[in-house]
């Protein structure tokens, strides 16, 4: 059905999938959620701010996918970008199905009760674009442990939730991937025993470009762990994605097209790491490794500064959070708290 190499724009891409550009910050290529619609019910992956809500349900609406078909929302991570809207979503899709669940884990779920730091981080850079945070209801949840066995051999999976397309069997899948923040999961789809989708969301980097098979760093703080991240792509390189979702953002089509994109993005990941180590060596200032790191970041992106109020901090992000983990910068003692609590986990 899907013949390009990124996936862009919204719409089907395979019997059951949809790639959803969410329209965050009011533009194009910032966000990707996807749905899965299924023959007994549809499931949600990542949703966006609560600025983004009210154009998600246009989409269903659209594409006559009724709210009351709805059996779970999904998260990759706790971010306000990614799933800061789901309590709004959540009211709305509980009005036609008061079955729905939040699937995810503990750490997610006491996260998007407990958002008062992220959000007050996110809106140093972001103002007003973070959108709404409010409690969800215990109700809502329904917590798993994210699978820490990496293969689609559903036998042997810790969870794994059964679907039906056009009378095939398709399970969905949540892999344990910390690194970017510690509850980071990556849910995908087995359809005949080959993982025929998985949301990275921003275990594998970001992707900006939309013809290049480039990646940028998700090394944002203060939650980024360099350790628990590369130890997370040794782990997803086990995987064989046929398609293969960013958070940030698109749809990368084809194994081989997946695999080259990983391997790029783990080679990617050793040289920016030594980089900053290498500036910071020569002058320990934050002003000056980003000035010096810029030309290393932004030929990897085809989107100017000017698309985005977003992107202007992306760099700043990426290169403070790295050097957070290098241990060059320190973490304020009120966020350091969760920090230690949930890598203890």
């Amino acid at each position: 059905m899907v013949k390009e190499l990124i996936t862009l724009n919204s719409g089907k891409v395979n019997e059951y999938l949809h790639h959803i550009d969410a329209l965050s910050y009011g533009t194009n290529r910032m966000l990707s959620l996807f749905l899965g619609e299924f023959d007994d019910g549809s499931v949600l992956i990542d949703c966006g701010s609560s600025l983004d809500i009210n154009r998600t349900l246009r989409y269903f609406n659209k594409i006559n996918v009724p709210l009351s078909s709805f059996k779970y929302l999904i998260t990759t991570h706790h971010h306000f970008d990614h799933v800061g809207g789901l309590w709004k979503l959540y009211e709305e899709i509980k009005k036609h199905n008061p079955d729905v669940k939040i699937l995810t884990n503990t750490i997610t779920k006491e996260l998007l009760n407990d958002f008062h730091l992220h959000l007050k981080r996110g809106k140093r850079t972001y103002g007003d674009l973070t959108g709404v945070m409010k409690p969800i209801e215990e109700s809502a949840f329904q917590i798993i442990y994210p699978n820490t066995n990496y293969h689609t051999n559903s036998d042997d999976l810790e969870n794994s939730f059964l679907f039906h397309s056009n009378g095939s069997e398709v399970e969905l899948v949540i892999y344990d991937t910390p690194g970017h923040t510690p509850d980071h999961q990556c849910p995908g789809f087995i359809k005949e025993g080959k993982l025929d989708f998985i949301h990275f969301g921003e275990a594998v980097g970001t992707i900006y470009h939309s013809s290049e098979l480039v990646t940028m760093p998700t090394s944002m703080p203060i939650f980024y762990n360099n350790e628990k991240y590369m130890d997370t792509l040794n782990n997803l390189e086990k995987l064989t994605p046929l398609k293969a979702g960013f958070g940030h953002f698109g749809l990368v089509n084809g194994e081989q097209n997946v695999r080259t994109l990983f391997l790029e993005h783990k080679s990617y990941m050793k040289k920016f790491r030594e980089k900053i180590i290498k500036y910071y060596k020569e002058k320990p200032e934050t002003s000056y490794v980003l000035k010096k790191m810029e030309s290393f970041l932004l030929h990897r992106t085809d989107l100017s500064m000017d698309h985005s109020p977003v992107l202007s901090g992306i760099s700043l992000g990426i290169v403070y959070g790295m050097m957070t983990s290098l241990g060059y910068r320190e973490i304020p003692e009120e966020e350091l708290v969760y920090y230690k609590k949930f890598y203890s986990l």
